[in-house]
């Protein structure tokens, strides 16, 4: 796992071991909706942020800078059903990915996340995280959806707390890891909806580790 055990907290400072599409970096300290919450590392200086809900217009669309990434594509990811028992279909958003990774059998992978929502319904984004086999970038060996915009706004949150995730594999896995926060918005019609690019949501990650 290149330079993941050394950068596991992201005590470098940035992404060390790392590839990114879309908005991807490194902070200290991260604000939900109008302030309601002030994030801190889990442990450690630093945390990954995934995509940026601050760069965006009066009407919430993107705000692209010329040095800034485009937001990853990610139209190819849909689940049905999701918390509202439609289809989710999402548009763009932002991947962290570790390739060329071992776990062991009988190892864990753990890391800690969160995940703050800027947008109400019809918009449902979500994180998820997704472990491809080497050789197999189309469909992931295995994937947790972490978090869904819309769940959060049934329960009247703007974000979740940090939370512990682990994965522990059947067998000796080889391959890449990737966490993905994506804009979506949940629709009974199979088809792209107006505003599903709007308002993104932010997923922080920090304490990436094998166990």
């Amino acid at each position: 796992m290149p330079y993941l055990r050394d950068n596991w907290e992201f005590e470098r400072g940035d992404l060390s071991g790392f590839s990114t599409e879309g908005l991807c970096r490194v902070a200290n300290t991260f604000e939900a909706f109008r302030g309601t919450q002030v994030f801190h590392p889990v442990s450690g200086n630093f945390f990954a942020v995934l995509d940026d809900p601050r760069k965006v217009d009066e009407d919430g669309a993107r705000v692209v800078k010329p040095r800034d990434p485009m937001p990853a594509a990610l139209s190819h990811l849909t689940f049905t059903p999701d918390v509202s028992g439609q289809t989710t279909l999402a548009v763009d958003g932002a991947i962290l990915e570790c390739p060329d990774v071992t776990i062991e059998a009988g190892q864990a992978l753990w890391f800690h996340w969160a995940f703050l929502r800027f947008d109400w319904s019809p918009a449902n984004d979500f994180a998820m995280f997704a472990a491809y086999e080497k050789g197999a970038a189309q469909e992931p060996l295995y994937k947790a959806y972490l978090a869904q915009s819309l769940e959060l706004e049934r329960q009247q949150r703007w974000y979740t707390n940090w939370e512990a995730f682990s994965w522990r594999p059947t067998r000796r896995f080889c391959g890449s890891l990737r966490w993905i926060v994506a804009n979506g918005i949940s629709t009974s019609i199979p088809l792209p909806r107006p505003g599903g690019d709007a308002r993104p949501s932010a997923l922080l990650l920090d304490c990436i580790a094998l166990a």
